[in-house]
């Protein structure tokens, strides 16, 4: 199996297993990037966020440079979508954590294009 590959399984396998099963108010983080540089884009930066993404009840739902655009433009060689079980999981444990600031430099390093925008979960309304 490649090795980027590899490390993808075991981020979504691990996510799965220790993100905790309902979420009362997930958040999900959705980024499309793009990476110049695959192998030092996930042996570094994917090795220093994905714990931190773990360790803060983020589950990686989608990871993958295949997107069927339906309409408009979809930039970027890979989209990713993570779900964190609160706004606060995904903005002070992750995000504005100084472990994940540091791993920043290691994603932007690699990449050209960083679009990465945090969405609520939908609520119906009330009726």
């Amino acid at each position: 199996m490649h090795p980027i590959l590899k490390t993808l399984s075991t981020i979504a396998l691990a996510t799965s297993v220790l993100a905790a099963p309902a979420m009362a108010d997930p958040v999900y983080m959705i980024a499309q990037i793009q990476i110049e540089d695959h192998e030092a884009f996930f042996n570094e930066y994917g090795a220093a966020a994905g714990p931190i993404v773990i360790g803060n009840g983020g589950r990686v739902l989608v990871a993958s440079p295949a997107v069927d655009t339906l309409e408009g433009g979809w930039p970027g060689n890979w989209t990713v979508v993570i779900e964190f079980p609160s706004e606060e999981a995904a903005m002070q444990g992750w995000y504005n954590s100084d472990a994940y600031q540091e791993a920043i430099d290691l994603r932007v390093a690699n990449t050209s294009l960083n679009n990465m925008v945090l969405a609520p979960a939908f609520v119906p309304p009330a009726e």
